[in-house]
């Protein structure tokens, strides 16, 4: 279980985020959306212990990710938003250390690779965008993660393995993962996730299952991103 109280982080220009609540349960898959700036990255960095907040706490399966950070990221798949690779190093390499750090086998993390089409023995240097992202996803879940976190896992990534992405996100949730990912393509949301949070300029202002918000759609005869958009700008401002 994903558990996120009353948090409240606030870099030098005053910008951040103001007493986020969000809980995700096990099982379950929240997609986070709202433009850029909005606070998706604040959330989940300090979610992580990579940022100091002011206030809240943040748990993992009731384990607090500040305080026992080391336990907590060993049930932690985290994915930044901005992931920073050695540029030298190959993914087998990388995906070979981190599975030792972790008492894992790198057997997963090539399987994974294969469903990836991603060649491990290639350079970071020498790979595209799109393949360096399946690299990070990989690392995000080689030691198969209870808790998922994942800001903007596709970017970069091609439909064909988009796909495979969420054949991967359901497989995880039907184990009973409790997964939260990020992203500014409501469709995108709707089509894995089974509730949305909203923020706006760091504040969360919405927060249901995806079948309340779609029903609410329909009911306006409306298709999903029209919905979301007409409500952020007639609701939200």
């Amino acid at each position: 279980m994903i558990e996120i109280k009353n948090l409240t982080m606030k870099y030098k220009n005053g910008k951040g985020v103001s007493d986020i609540s969000l809980s995700v349960q096990d099982g379950v898959v929240t997609g986070l959306l709202g433009p850029n700036g909005s606070g998706k990255s604040t959330t989940m960095r300090s979610f992580m212990g990579l940022l100091n907040f002011s206030n809240g706490n943040c748990f993992a399966n009731d384990i607090n990710t500040v305080s026992n950070s080391i336990e907590a990221k060993n049930i932690i798949g985290y994915l930044p938003g901005d992931p920073h690779l050695p540029q030298n190093l190959s993914s087998r390499f990388l995906f070979s250390i981190a599975s030792k750090l972790r008492s894992h086998s790198i057997d997963y993390a090539l399987e994974l690779a294969e469903k990836f089409d991603l060649n491990p023995d290639i350079k970071m240097k020498e790979l595209s965008r799109g393949n360096k992202q399946k690299s990070a996803l990989i690392l995000a879940f080689l030691h198969k993660p209870k808790v998922i976190i994942l800001d903007e896992p596709t970017s970069g990534l091609d439909p064909f393995h988009q796909r495979t992405f969420f054949a991967l996100i359901e497989e995880y949730a039907k184990k009973g993962a409790s997964i939260l990912l990020s992203s500014h393509i409501v469709t995108e949301i709707e089509r894995i996730a089974s509730s949305i949070a909203v923020l706006k300029d760091g504040k969360k202002v919405y927060d249901e299952t995806m079948e309340t918000f779609i029903k609410s759609a329909n009911d306006d005869g409306q298709e999903i991103e029209d919905a979301f958009f007409a409500f952020y700008d007639k609701e939200l401002k």
